[in-house]
């Protein structure tokens, strides 16, 4: 009978080690959301509390999302689509 040799010891459980960036790659991409929030100052993708003016809804509460894409380049000046669940405001 022929003897099986194995390359990974049985009493050592496997273990996944995070993945290190190889030497001269790109440093990872900040998402799209990421740079949103970052441009206009907003917690995108957060729980918030919003108080509107002049809406047929007066609060919401709820994560904070992007409703539609702004023009490129970004311009903070610009008014930003946002939503909380269905309802959309800027």
């Amino acid at each position: 009978m022929s003897e099986q040799l194995s390359i990974f010891s049985p009493s050592e459980p496997s273990r996944m080690e995070p993945a290190l960036p190889l030497p001269g790659a790109a440093a990872p991409v900040p998402s799209l959301t990421d740079e949103l929030a970052a441009v206009w100052g907003l917690p995108l993708g957060r729980k918030v509390r919003v108080e509107l003016r002049h809406h047929t809804v007066t609060g919401l509460s709820g994560k904070l999302r992007v409703a539609g894409l702004p023009d490129l380049p970004f311009d903070r000046l610009a008014p930003l689509r946002l939503r909380i669940g269905d309802v959309e405001f800027s």
